[in-house]
């Protein structure tokens, strides 16, 4: 199974020898790496032309005339790569010597996914974290189990998106069957999503390279909460962990497929059979006037006739 590797450049010069080194330096090595260079100022273009002149076969080399910004430089390197299986990568990893053949061995072995994901290290200064998804509070069990329950769209809608770009990669028939063009945001954002709607992207749990931790990286990691803990009643918080989840789970699925009847998939059927259980709690009165509020606003896919069946 061929392999293209989409990588993107903009003044990466301080990491990017280390980068193309571990890509080269494969069990399974890549048939192409496609570098699209967004207008570089410091040594980053001289860095990949000494490597073309190295590996001429190997190296596909574009420079934009025009800066295109992360998101569409990073569309048209995937769109440009030529290999089944398009692996993804930033210009300051590094990876793990296994990682083309344990992508391979996987996408070869599951032929239902359409797109596959690992785990990370984090290289933060001196320090070195094992596991990317531990750091975010996620064991690989909850991955797994999240992809064998169809919930791991749920779980990106809820928890926010924790799969990384430079720890994807997709098959490049899936581009085409699921329509993705004219990417409208992030590339890794957009990918995920639109193959987890599907339940079409797999894991591999290792962590197959590492993710620099820097102040020059486009997408940090580091955020803060400014959640605040407050007091809700057991109704409240069902509302808002059952009902008001799958709204937003709804709302992001026709962002992704609006081509598509969102009322014909198993997450309509959740978010109904999870919005009457809350309506069931609540008093008969208060339930009717809630229903006929809703109906008002056209708000939880209500009518009248749920005002006499629920």
């Amino acid at each position: 199974m061929k392999v293209s590797v989409a990588l993107c450049t903009y003044n990466g010069g301080a990491y990017l020898s280390e980068q193309l080194d571990s890509i080269l330096d494969q069990t399974v090595p890549v048939d192409e790496i496609v570098v699209c260079d967004d207008g570089s100022g410091d040594r980053t273009v001289e860095i990949l032309a000494a490597y073309q002149e190295k590996h001429p076969a190997v190296f596909r080399i574009f420079e934009n005339e025009a800066n295109l910004g992360f998101i569409k430089n990073f569309e048209k390197a995937i769109r440009l790569c030529k290999a089944p299986v398009i692996i993804i990568s930033d210009q300051d990893d590094v990876w793990e010597k296994n990682k083309v053949a344990e992508t391979v061995h996987f996408l070869e072995n599951n032929p239902y996914f359409d797109g596959v994901f690992h785990d990370l290290k984090l290289i933060d200064g001196p320090a070195v974290h094992p596991s990317y998804l531990n750091w975010k509070n996620i064991s690989h069990q909850e991955v797994i189990a999240g992809i064998e329950e169809n919930r791991l769209f749920e779980a990106l809608v809820n928890r926010g998106s924790f799969i990384l770009g430079c720890a994807l990669a997709i098959r490049k028939e899936a581009l085409q069957k699921y329509s993705m063009q004219d990417f409208p945001m992030a590339h890794d954002y957009y990918m995920v999503q639109k193959l987890s709607s599907k339940n079409k992207l797999g894991f591999i749990p290792a962590s197959l390279s590492s993710y620099r931790l820097h102040a020059g990286q486009v997408y940090g990691l580091r955020y803060t909460s400014e959640k605040q803990e407050e007091k809700i009643t057991d109704t409240e918080k069902y509302f808002r962990e059952k009902v008001w989840l799958y709204l937003e789970i709804l709302k992001r699925y026709r962002e992704m497929n609006p081509d598509e009847d969102e009322k014909k998939t198993d997450i309509y059927t959740t978010f109904i059979r999870n919005r009457n259980t809350y309506l069931k709690r609540l008093g008969v009165a208060e339930r009717k006037l809630y229903i006929l509020k809703c109906i008002r606003h056209q708000y939880l896919d209500l009518t009248l006739t749920d005002l006499f069946r629920i």
